[in-house]
């Protein structure tokens, strides 16, 4: 057999395989176009998720200092109406009048003697005549009788237009200086003319000592701002410090224009970092309610958190599918390669050459199936491994069979993981109903779905006092404990699991204890935590979210979770209930 007799026979071999290469390339650039776009869809889908949630919680943080900074506003207007609706009643008693009216200032004074001891929070009480003169005075001061207070803040504002006044924090002039700030109430006489004013000066630590109840939270505080922008009370310095200017801070001169709002920036009393809401109150004071921002954001850091570990997982699993994509295209095209020297210089193994074109359309199939079904990583994922492992299981070594398998496990897993991601965050914002839920009927229900799995099992169900709440979400609570239960006595030929509950005082009590491989109680601050296990992923199935959802849901039921175990002896794992309900 000469060349020149087979010589028209190499194109017809090279042209097959050159379309097959083109076919390749081209299948190529598709796959890198899909999983491009899918790569910038899963950022842009994560980018969105994570502003959504740094939005929403920060919102909430900043709404929580703006309506607690309303209510000590409201709560200091109120009190300063108290203390000149006592002014006033003071002021307006018949025979008090006609006793200035008469300039009897000295037995008008001594009506008002016992003001100091009935009213703890009121320092000193005096008179002036309508001139702001000192006419009598409660402590007595007798080195003060006859001056003149013209000046004072106090009498500038009550004499404006002559009614009842507050005035910002001075130093008094009497003995054993204080600070102190002053409600000046107008006497009037017959005709509505006024006689003389009535002062109270008011110990600022009694008048104040409300603000130590208010909860912000961790190194949160709520002070108090004059007219004048002093600062007039703060639970962490003396009353009696020099008086502070705090002047020229951004949410101070708002607050002194009787703007409202809620400013992260820093303090304008330490300079920190703070989150601090401010809201105006009567007569020109105001309320600042701060905290240090890392306390005040740090729940919504932690969510934050959690977002990146997840989408930090789901990436890698995307990153492991691209680079075995990579590896399995490289390969088919070193194959393609070799086949062409092959068909060049073996032009008689016609009938493998066709048995290699039917593989590699059927790769080819598999590649753009692949490309239009990556609708979202993890299912692009399962999707590759699937298809890998029926048509091309047995070219893969033992090694890459392996590899595959841990890839489709860890799809499962992860999707496993997403689901319970979710379902643990929207406990955070579905409502919590206090609807009447009978807990032995519950623990029966989830212990019955659950027997049909692991029909060897034994749950025995005692009296269960009822509860009030959302009884979804506490069924959730049940099949996570009676399913651990069940899952870490699955070593035992018979498992068996009691499930019992108590009233105990303001509580209702219940739990669920298991005779099973048990725990070792110097990693319990481990059991309550998202993703959080204390046994390996290959001894017991689960994603480590499961009791993270119990306490979750307990808590927001207003109560409490704990467990006690010991290894190789069982656990039991208790949570408690207010018998009233809680407070979501």
């Amino acid at each position: 057999m000469s060349v020149t007799e087979h010589t028209p026979d190499v194109p017809l071999q090279v042209r097959p395989l050159a379309s097959r290469l083109g076919m390749e390339q081209k299948t190529w650039r598709m796959l890198s176009v899909v999983l491009g776009g899918a790569l910038l869809a899963f950022f842009a889908a994560g980018w969105h998720t994570y502003r959504s949630v740094e939005s929403e919680m920060t919102e909430s943080t900043l709404a929580r200092r703006a309506s607690i900074a309303y209510l000590a506003a409201a709560t200091l207007s109120g009190r300063f109406e108290r203390v000149i609706d006592v002014g006033v009643s003071l002021a307006t008693r018949v025979r008090f009048r006609d006793l200035i009216a008469a300039g009897r200032w000295k037995e008008a004074g001594d009506i008002l003697r016992n003001v100091p001891s009935d009213f703890r929070y009121i320092e000193r009480v005096f008179l002036t005549d309508d001139h702001g003169t000192l006419m009598a005075d409660i402590p007595e001061s007798p080195g003060l009788l006859g001056t003149s207070f013209i000046r004072s803040g106090w009498y500038v504002g009550v004499s404006r237009h002559w009614n009842p006044h507050v005035s910002s924090v001075y130093q008094r002039a009497a003995p054993r200086e204080r600070n102190v700030f002053a409600v000046a109430v107008p006497i009037r006489g017959a005709g509505e003319i006024v006689l003389g004013i009535l002062v109270i000066e008011v110990n600022l630590d009694v008048f104040f000592e409300w603000t130590q109840a208010v909860d912000l939270g961790p190194r949160g505080l709520v002070y108090v701002v004059d007219r004048r922008r002093q600062l007039a009370f703060h639970p962490g310095f003396s009353a009696q410090m020099p008086l502070r200017d705090l002047g020229g801070n951004s949410f101070v001169e708002k607050l002194s224009r009787g703007e409202t709002g809620v400013e992260v920036g820093a303090s304008p009393i330490d300079g920190e970092m703070t989150v601090s809401a401010f809201v105006p109150a009567r007569h020109g004071w105001g309320v600042v309610a701060q905290q240090f921002a890392d306390d005040a954001f740090e729940t919504r850091d932690s969510q934050l958190q959690r977002v990146i570990a997840g989408f930090a997982l789901i990436l890698a699993l995307c990153a492991g599918l691209v680079v075995l994509a990579t590896h399995l295209l490289l390969r088919r095209r070193q194959a393609h390669e070799d086949q062409r020297v092959k068909a060049e210089l073996e032009r008689r193994v016609a009938e493998r050459t066709e048995q290699l074109q039917a593989a590699n359309k059927e790769l080819e199939s598999f590649t753009y199936s692949v490309s239009h079904d990556l609708r979202a990583p993890l299912r692009a994922i399962d999707g590759y491994a699937h298809i890998l492992d029926e048509d091309y299981g047995a070219q893969l070594e033992g090694e890459g069979r392996r590899l595959l398998g841990v890839v489709r496990s860890s799809t499962t897993q992860m999707g496993r993981l997403i689901d319970d991601l979710l379902e643990f965050s929207r406990l955070g914002r579905r409502p919590i109903p206090r609807d009447p839920v009978d807990m032995g009927a519950l623990a029966r229900e989830v212990a019955a779905d659950l027997a049909r799995e692991t029909p060897a099992a034994r749950i025995d169900i005692g009296a269960l006092p009822a509860a009030r709440g959302d009884r979804a979400l506490l069924r959730q609570v049940w099949f996570n404990l009676i399913a651990n239960a069940l899952k870490y006595s699955g070593t035992r030929e018979r498992p068996e699991v009691e499930v019992g509950g108590r009233a105990d005082g303001a509580e209702n009590v219940y739990w669920v204890r298991d005779k099973g491989v048990g725990f070792d109680m110097r990693y319990y601050d481990k059991l309550f935590g998202v993703f959080q296990r204390l046994h390996a992923p290959g001894e017991f199935p689960g994603t480590g979210v499961g009791l993270a959802i119990v306490h979750r849901v307990v808590t927001r039921h207003g109560g409490r979770v704990w467990a006690e175990g010991k290894v190789g002896d069982g656990a039991c794992f208790s949570f408690a209930l207010p018998r009233n309900g809680g407070d979501s």
